[in-house]
């Protein structure tokens, strides 16, 4: 079960061999169905893609003038759609 690597040394062998793993069967009750994976996905944190911008200060006064440059270019868009 070990590594050839670690049958070479027999100090790091001694040791590992001191300890023993015991592995329990109840484990498989943790196990979570669909419906509780698919909550956890939904739970789970995500990272804010803007956070960079918003971050720094010109950032910041971009992403709080660009609806009002938005508003102005829609209204001329509408206006020349009249003529």
């Amino acid at each position: 079960m070990l590594k050839e690597e670690f049958n070479k040394e027999k100090t790091l062998k001694n040791r590992l061999d001191e300890y023993e793993v015991k592995i329990p069967n109840e484990l498989s009750q943790f196990k979570l169905n669909r419906w509780q994976r698919f909550i956890g996905y939904l739970a789970s944190p995500t990272q804010d893609p803007l956070e960079e911008i918003h971050s720094s200060l010109t950032g910041f006064k971009v992403l709080r003038i660009s609806p009002i440059v938005g508003a102005i270019c829609i209204t001329i868009y509408q206006l020349f759609m009249l003529y």
